[in-house]
């Protein structure tokens, strides 16, 4: 493995590591009482792009061992990724829309936390394939020279 590609690596596994612990914070932070109308339902869409990011890692962990393209779930986490930069969006959106602390929407620094941990993991990922991109780039001008 190339230094380019091993720090490539690394800044993939410290993404999805921080997405996870974000996604994770989030779904224990906006945790609804099961006894309202729609507690069951949100928690389930809470916990949804967790278990999917957890998914997509396995498969796309075990293709990096491999050796082989990952390309399916690369472009699943890419998705999430993508998911989870909208749901940060709405979530500071509707917490500056509505000052009540009890509603919807990040309002103090224990809401600011999980947002921030899984930002950084969103941005690490667009990073790291941005990266990638120009490593694959660079590689292959100088196979054709």
């Amino acid at each position: 493995m190339t230094n380019k590609a091993h720090s490539n690596y690394t800044l993939q596994v410290a993404a999805i590591v921080l997405m996870a612990a974000g996604w994770g914070w989030i779904c224990g932070n906006f945790v609804q009482p099961v006894s309202q109308g729609f507690g069951v339902f949100a928690d389930i869409m809470h916990v949804l792009p967790l278990v999917a990011l957890l998914l997509l890692s396995l498969s796309y962990f075990r293709h990096v061992i491999e050796g082989t393209r990952a390309r399916g779930s690369r472009t699943g986490i890419t998705i999430v990724v993508g998911f989870s930069i909208l749901a940060l969006a709405a979530f500071i959106i509707l917490g500056a829309i509505n000052p009540d602390p009890n509603s919807v929407g990040v309002h103090s620094v224990e809401d600011w936390m999980p947002v921030v941990v899984l930002g950084a993991g969103a941005l690490c990922w667009l990073a790291a394939l941005l990266f990638g991109r120009q490593a694959q780039v660079t590689t292959n001008l100088a196979n054709n020279e």
